[in-house]
């Protein structure tokens, strides 16, 4: 079995809330960071080695990320600003040879339970998804036939999406090798604007690509100031499922 590592995109700026500080270290209301989340999220699910990836302000993401786990593998992403995040991915996977890779977004919130979920299903490429027919521009959009996926992308009619890409994924290493042979071919192409999630529909012939389910109110993603709310709601709704109270406020 191989093993498992967690990798944190954390690469971007988040420009759309506000761009100052990296979008994942923003409380949320009064409570801590996403990133507080995602971390504390990966230690209850029984993770242990975590990868993060930076990009904009990368010492004081990693200054937080070593006070809140501990003793983790960082790598820079020198493109984060003008390649597309499949770049963020790749480089993590480059240093992660032979390991099955959880990747995470850095701007959600997700409960505990999805990476656990993530985690078990079977697959050379997982995707934790949401199952839901209210779905508008900005979501990933996922077409799924039992639990194999069919198809990804923003490009997806809505008549045919099943719901949303919630922001985790599993790649084993046969996944790993095909998003790599992908991500090589388009910056040879200089096709370097893309989302990891385009590599991921490209794969998706050659992979054998599964559906982790997402419950209606374990996951929320934060895009713009107007989705803090959604996120919060789901830390209230499951007030121990981090160890931690959730009025904790940032230090």
């Amino acid at each position: 079995m191989a093993k498992l590592r967690a990798v944190v995109l954390a690469a971007g700026r988040g420009v759309r809330m506000g761009g100052n500080e990296p979008k994942t270290l923003l409380p949320l209301g009064d409570r801590q960071p996403l990133l507080y989340y995602i971390l504390r999220g990966l230690k209850q699910a029984g993770i242990e080695d975590l990868m993060v990836v930076t990009g904009f302000k990368p010492q004081v993401v990693q200054e937080y990320v070593t006070e809140q786990w501990g003793e983790a593998t960082f790598v820079f992403n020198a493109r984060f600003a003008s390649w597309g995040n499949f770049h963020t991915l790749r480089l993590a996977l480059d240093q992660s040879p032979g390991m099955d890779v959880m990747a995470v977004n850095s701007d959600i919130v997700v409960h505990p339970n999805v990476l656990k979920n993530v985690r078990e299903t079977p697959g050379d490429l997982v995707l934790a998804v949401q199952q839901r027919y209210t779905l508008n521009e900005e979501d990933m959009r996922v077409k799924i036939d039992g639990n194999k996926v069919l198809a990804i992308g923003k490009h997806l009619p809505k008549r045919i999406s099943h719901g949303e890409f919630a922001g985790v994924s599993l790649l084993r290493p046969d996944g790993a090798a095909a998003y790599l042979e992908i991500a090589s071919d388009l910056e040879w192409q200089a096709d370097t604007q893309g989302y990891y999630e385009d590599v991921f529909g490209k794969m998706l012939a050659r992979v054998d690509a599964r559906e982790a389910q997402v419950g209606q109110d374990e996951y929320a993603e934060v895009d713009l100031p107007a989705d803090v709310e959604q996120a919060v709601r789901v830390i209230d709704r499951h007030p121990d499922a981090w160890g931690v109270p959730a009025q904790t406020t940032p230090s």
